[in-house]
């Protein structure tokens, strides 16, 4: 409405719908359509150029003259304003990348002075600090000025030396317009301070049906970057450690595929925290609406504030509005942001119980986005200090909290901005890789650890290319086969070879009892400070290994989840298995509606299945599209031969091999496939004659075959030692020798 109309003052709802109601029908006839291009315009937020805020900019003109009552002109100026500000919000990051450094949009206000609104539209996206340096967009009754409005400061002779180094850089279609100023052409533009002017390309209103506005804008910050540089006193050069950064910063962005979608869902939760923190509804806020901006991951973590839970949970009236005058404090006062966390530290009319520097800082963050990064605390890990020892930048010297946090932020930003302009969640999410990376040369290993691994595990090197090319694929695969085939054994050698950290290798186990609450998150008792029973979010080891992920992007990360098919895996997985496919996307869990989760791309998943448990068969369509599954059989494929192989390589009697691969055959026909054979690891041991086979047969591979026979006592016999062993003697006994004395085949 404000923006059409520059009427947002109403009694009541009704008033304001019937409103809306009649503009919609006068403007399009189809009130539903209305709402539809409202709802897209809302969604898309375009950039959008009329000739009719010429008229509007032009209403205004003579009215002083005429003896006109300024209040007849305040809705116009609303709806300037309003043009403007979507304008400003909606180029606001666009215009910094294209820059390359942060600018923060500011609009005017709707009065001029203190009685006459104003009579033109104009947006800054200004070098946050300064008066006035700035890319502008300027309308007035003639048509659009778009480029460098040139005032670091205020002081006597700005304009002049503004147009010194203007005239220094001279850009092609440029030229210098004047506002309150006797330099540059005059193109009709009344307001500003003394000495106004404005270096920029000059559109008149003609054009505005043929102009893309998005690209002048865009291509303007690119034109009067080198001149906003100069003009606000930057360095021109870099040194050999900023070329190093630079290096560094294009890794993380091809590691972690930045700007991923969990952080533009981060960008878009800064945005509806910043509505709760604003000052005109921060008062009226429900205190349940706030909780969330320290209790979630949504634009960074401050990690557990119990305390503060308390201290708003227990809050009478007078209590939580003192509370809410302090967050008010804190993120809007007129003091600087030291002394406010200072004062909200240390004062005891403003102090909050567990209200610490963190939450603080966080507050900050979502309410000065151009000025705060996300990164929270001072000390610690993942705190300031470490990350301006990691960027080579010396720690502030100041006494109080307030300063340290406030030096060190602004160091950090200072050193960041070029790389990552009007992008502070871009800033926190490139230091906390780069605290996770590994800054030392590294070092050609003597042998491939998967060239190692093939050798080791006596498996072509082609089969573990395969199975690696398979994680890069789908990220998840699982090993299945019959028991003794090696594939846990397998999954935690590959998963050493791939990710040598054991902190980021779990090893997980499911069973029928295993829940979502086991596997991912859930709720679990604990007493508190005061004795009382509690419940607390307790991540799983899953939830775990994201948050890992999460501090360490573009690092691999990989979980054994062995036996997988023995728990009921959608009862156990839940919103995991859209998040198995479609990684960093965030979703709500159950336990965090109000924290978007994702799953990240860096992490990779071996599951293993064994085929003679039956649960097999319970593992759904679903799960099975989104897992890799490799077969681990004894007598077919890449494991075919393993035993023979291990036996030749120890020195071990290979008769042993024989017997195993004949019983096999004998029950892959019996049993109509290969999904209950004996697997290797059973006779993967030194020291094999007939005796210590005998005993490995009577002990591990009976119990086996009785359970797989059950009540069939023929069959059972037909698989007894004896009988295996007279079989394999009838048919091999020729073929391998004379049996020696001690009743095994002569080699």
């Amino acid at each position: 409405m404000t923006y059409l109309t520059g009427n947002s003052e109403f009694d009541d709802q009704g008033e304001r719908y019937a409103e809306l109601f009649r503009c919609a029908t006068e403007i399009d006839g189809d009130p539903r359509r209305f709402e539809q291009v409202a709802a897209w315009w809302a969604d898309e937020r375009p950039v959008l150029l009329d000739e009719v805020l010429c008229e509007r900019a032009a209403l205004r003109e003579g009215a002083k003259n005429r003896g006109d009552d300024p209040e007849l002109y305040r809705d116009n100026a609303a709806a300037l304003v309003a043009v403007a500000q979507h304008i400003g919000s909606a180029l606001e990051s666009s215009v910094a990348e294209a820059a390359g450094r942060t600018l923060k949009a500011h609009t005017p206000g709707v009065m001029w002075d203190t009685v006459w609104p104003r009579g033109d539209l104009w947006t800054d996206w200004r070098v946050p600090g300064t008066y006035g340096l700035s890319l502008r967009l300027w309308l007035n009754a003639n048509g659009l000025a778009v480029g460098l409005r040139p005032f670091p400061d205020a002081q006597p002779g700005a304009t002049e030396h503004a147009v010194e180094v203007i005239n220094s850089h001279p850009l092609e279609g440029y030229e210098v317009l004047a506002g309150r100023s006797r330099v540059g052409r005059d193109v009709g533009f009344t307001g500003g301070g003394t000495g106004e002017v404005i270096y920029a390309r000059w559109f008149d209103r003609s054009t505005f049906p043929s102009l893309d506005l998005r690209a002048e804008v865009l291509q303007a910050a690119r034109d009067i970057a080198p001149i906003m540089a100069e003009l606000n006193g930057d360095t021109t050069t870099m040194d050999a450690n900023d070329d190093g950064l630079t290096a560094i910063v294009a890794e993380f962005k091809s590691a972690t595929g930045y700007p991923t979608p969990g952080h533009e869902q981060d960008k878009a939760d800064r945005r509806d925290f910043a509505q709760l923190l604003d000052p005109e509804e921060l008062s009226i806020v429900d205190r349940a609406d706030l909780r969330p901006i320290w209790n979630t991951q949504r634009y960074g973590g401050t990690g557990p504030m119990s305390t503060l839970n308390k201290s708003i949970r227990d809050a009478d009236d007078t209590e939580y509005q003192r509370i809410i005058d302090t967050f008010s404090y804190v993120c809007w006062g007129d003091d600087a942001p030291a002394i406010r966390i200072n004062r909200a530290l240390e004062d005891e009319t403003l102090r909050v119980r567990g209200f610490g520097e963190s939450v603080m800082m966080k507050m900050l963050a979502i309410t000065h986005p151009e000025k705060f990064i996300t990164v929270y605390p001072y000390t610690g890990p993942k705190g300031k200090l470490r990350m301006l020892k990691l960027m080579g930048i010396a720690a502030p010297d100041a006494a109080g909290r307030g300063e340290l946090q406030v030096a060190s932020n602004d160091a950090l930003h200072a050193r960041l901005d070029r790389f990552f302009p009007g992008d502070p969640l871009g800033m926190g999410a490139f230091l906390y890789w780069y605290a996770e990376h590994d800054q030392s040369p590294s070092l050609e290993p003597v042998v491939d650890p998967l060239d190692d691994l093939a050798e080791q595990m006596l498996v072509d090197r082609s089969f573990v290319d395969d199975i690696v090319a398979l994680l890069k694929d789908k990220k998840q695969v699982v090993f299945y086969g019959p028991p003794g085939t090696g594939k846990t054994y397998f999954a935690r050698k590959l998963a050493e070879a791939l990710v040598p950290d054991p902190a980021r290798r779990p090893v997980v186990q499911f069973h029928p009892s295993t829940s979502y609450e086991d596997f991912f998150e859930g709720y679990r008792p604990e007493t508190d400070a005061d004795g009382l029973m509690t419940y607390r979010l307790q991540r799983g080891p899953l939830a775990e290994l994201a948050a890992r992920a999460n501090d360490a992007p573009g690092r691999r990360h990989l979980m054994i989840i062995d036996e997988i098919n023995r728990a009921n895996l959608p009862k156990v997985l839940g919103e995991l298995l859209f998040l198995f496919e479609y990684r960093n996307t965030p979703v709500r869990t159950l336990y965090r509606p109000d924290d978007p989760f994702e799953l990240s791309k860096d992490i990779w998943f071996i599951g293993t299945m064994n085929t003679a448990d039956r649960s097999i068969a319970l593992v759904d369509a679903a799960l099975r599209r989104r897992f890799h599954f490799v077969p681990f059989f004894p007598n077919h494929g890449p494991m075919a031969g393993l035993l023979a192989r291990w036996l030749e390589r120890e020195g071990e009697p290979a008769w042993v091999g024989d017997v195993v691969a004949q019983v096999n055959d004998e029950l892959e026909r019996e049993l109509g496939g290969p999904h209950l054979q004996l697997g290797p690891s059973h006779f993967m041991k030194r020291g094999l004659d007939k005796d210590a086979l005998q005993r490995i047969w009577v002990y591990d591979v009976e119990p086996f075959i009785e359970d797989q026979f059950f009540g069939d006592a023929t069959r059972i016999n037909y698989f007894r030692f004896d009988q295996v062993w007279k079989r394999f003697n009838d048919l091999a006994g020729e073929s391998i020798g004379e049996m020696s004395d001690g009743g095994e085949p002569e080699i």
